[in-house]
């Protein structure tokens, strides 16, 4: 489909040196409003040539540090400390975030699940287009800045897929250990199509997804660890001068490269009930022993069912919320990847 298609428009002009605050405005008839629209805040920095990198956040509602890291970010960042261009986007599926859920209460949708989107479908897929057909072929680099939402509790991390390409292999590698989170994280999705990742991917572009949060909190420190990575890309990337501040000149562990790469590092609950896990993130778990069990509080009389360890690592990822439901995810094991030579 054509961008001229897509029924969004800004006042915002890429092309113009400064700094711009504005929106996109995607047109959404109701009942209370049959003219109405979504304003979807965003800030462009352009100063001269260079790369041009995009930042966004909530794609998903309930995930806090990346709308608060980047609205300061659109603040702070002035255009003469600019090469390049900076866009910026604290919200980009913002009814989700204004409702504090993670798909859209328009239209029920993951706007993390349907990219390329669609320029006539719902509001989510027409956002999902406009950034699809728009913004992509803009950028060199984009930054999607994730959190656990509710119902996830989780090391900060950053993470890429592994790619084929060797060169765009190596970029995002580059990139990914610039931000310097606690885990640098090489990662094979199981999610299926419809992902933002896939769509800058497939155009030969350097993209990273950040893990940050945990269970819909808003941490000092995450915040820190996000206010930090993002600057530290930036530097990375060239647009603003500076140096790439490491974690050890902050008195803490250096980033630890590991890597998920089978869809056995990831664990189910088989049954509803209340989880109990048996570790504390960051805990190493062995292969064959119990990750943690499940209780059924409708039914004492029944054992508990327990979650067994199908690989041994570190415990990245664990449910927020004590009760579960069948399938959800209540843990993910990570392990040590050595460095590339």
């Amino acid at each position: 489909m054509s961008a001229k298609q897509s029924p969004i428009t800004t006042q915002i002009d890429f092309e113009e040196d400064g700094k711009q605050h504005g929106y996109l405005r995607v047109p959404h008839s109701r009942n209370n409003s049959a003219w109405g629209s979504v304003l979807i805040p965003l800030t462009v920095i352009k100063n001269g040539t260079g790369p041009t990198i995009l930042f966004n956040a909530g794609l998903h509602g309930g995930e806090y540090e990346g709308p608060v890291s980047l609205m300061k970010l659109g603040h702070q960042l002035q255009p003469e400390d600019v090469q390049g261009r900076v866009i910026i986007i604290p919200a980009l599926n913002l009814p989700a975030v204004v409702a504090g859920q993670r798909v859209s209460p328009i239209d029920g949708k993951d706007m993390n699940r349907v990219f390329p989107g669609v320029w006539n479908g719902t509001i989510t897929q027409v956002v999902a287009h406009y950034v699809h057909e728009v913004l992509l072929p803009l950028c060199d680099a984009v930054i999607d800045l994730h959190a656990g939402g509710v119902s996830l509790s989780l090391i900060p991390y950053m993470s890429m897929h592994y790619l084929e390409d060797e060169t765009q292999t190596q970029q995002t590698f580059a990139a990914m250990q610039a931000f310097q989170a606690p885990i640098s994280l090489m990662i094979e999705e199981f999610s299926g199509e419809g992902l933002l990742d896939y769509a800058v991917e497939r155009m030969g572009k350097i993209f990273l997804c950040a893990e940050l949060g945990s269970a819909g909190t808003l941490s000092p420190q995450v915040v820190k660890i996000t206010n930090v990575g993002v600057r530290n890309l930036l530097v990375h990337f060239g647009i603003i001068e500076g140096e790439v501040v490491i974690r050890e000149s902050q008195g803490l562990s250096p980033s630890r490269l590991m890597e998920v790469p089978e869809p056995e590092n990831y664990h189910m609950a088989m049954a509803n009930g209340i989880y109990e896990s048996f570790y504390e993130l960051g805990d190493w778990v062995e292969a064959g022993n119990p990750i943690g069990q499940i209780h059924f509080v409708e039914n004492i009389a029944w054992e508990p069912q327990s979650i067994i360890a199908q690989r041994s690592g570190m415990l990245l990822c664990t449910r927020g919320p004590g009760f579960v439901e069948l399938g959800d995810s209540v843990a993910v094991v990570a392990r040590d990847l050595d460095p590339p030579i």
